[in-house]
């Protein structure tokens, strides 16, 4: 029975343009944006939830391959000239095979159920506002590997911890554009970090529509970028 299902053996995708070196930096970066989530899910997720966190180093090296098989149709095209791909391509590609391949799974015991999990309650916070955290937490673990592919592009392309613009500037738009809808720029990440996250969850999206998105967020400079985005050629690691 089990013949037939489909087995696909792993390409060996390495060469002169795909090095190695980038994409073990590529790797890293991406588990990195998986210990960012890891560690903002321990600082609210109650000890005594038995919920573990296991990620699939072999499903990290496919989302690389695939995203490299995607990444040669640009630069062997006959009719682009891309000796390499710029980052909001190579964002766009590592997001898309992250979030199709899933490599995190969160693991608790039999009879346990996510939504069993309990948090950290702010002595503070009442039952209702503590469960209303409580429920935000059990959607954002159950869409994880969302939250990590977010956070992956995002710092893939910005240096939020260099912020261009502050409050000063923005007060100063604001009273240009009454149309402006935050109240800072801060917010305007918020909001644009959790409107990727739905996309990411739950519309169908293609690598070339998370470059447009990518793209369209470095259009109003409130945040450095950790390259020169768009120019290919010039994000090699």
């Amino acid at each position: 029975m089990f013949d037939n299902y489909v087995y696909l053996k792993l390409v060996d995708v390495i060469d002169d343009i795909f090095t190695e070196d980038i994409t073990t930096e590529w790797k890293k970066r991406m588990l990195y944006s998986y210990s960012d989530v890891f560690k903002y899910f321990k600082t609210i997720i109650d000890p005594v939830s038995p919920i573990k966190f296991y990620v699939s180093k072999s499903l990290v090296e496919e989302v690389v391959v695939d995203a490299i098989i995607g990444l040669k149709k640009i630069t062997g095209s006959t009719v682009h000239s891309v000796e390499f791909p710029n980052n909001f391509k190579i964002a766009a590609h590592l997001a898309y095979w992250w979030v199709r391949h899933k490599p995190v799974s969160i693991h608790y015991p039999q009879r346990v159920f996510l939504e069993d999990v309990k948090i950290l309650v702010d002595e503070e916070m009442d039952n209702t506002a503590a469960e209303n955290e409580r429920q935000k937490l059990i959607w954002r673990l159950k869409h994880i590997n969302e939250l990590i592919a977010v956070q992956m592009v995002m710092l893939h392309i910005f240096d939020f911890s260099k912020p261009i613009c502050g409050k000063k500037e923005c007060n100063r738009l604001k009273k240009k554009d009454r149309n402006f809808p935050f109240h800072d720029f801060d917010e305007m990440k918020t909001i644009i970090l959790q409107k990727l996250t739905y996309y990411f969850s739950y519309r169908p999206i293609t690598p070339k529509v998370i470059e447009h998105i990518l793209e369209g967020y470095t259009f109003h400079p409130a945040w450095s970028l950790t390259g020169n985005q768009w120019h290919p050629g010039d994000n090699r690691e």
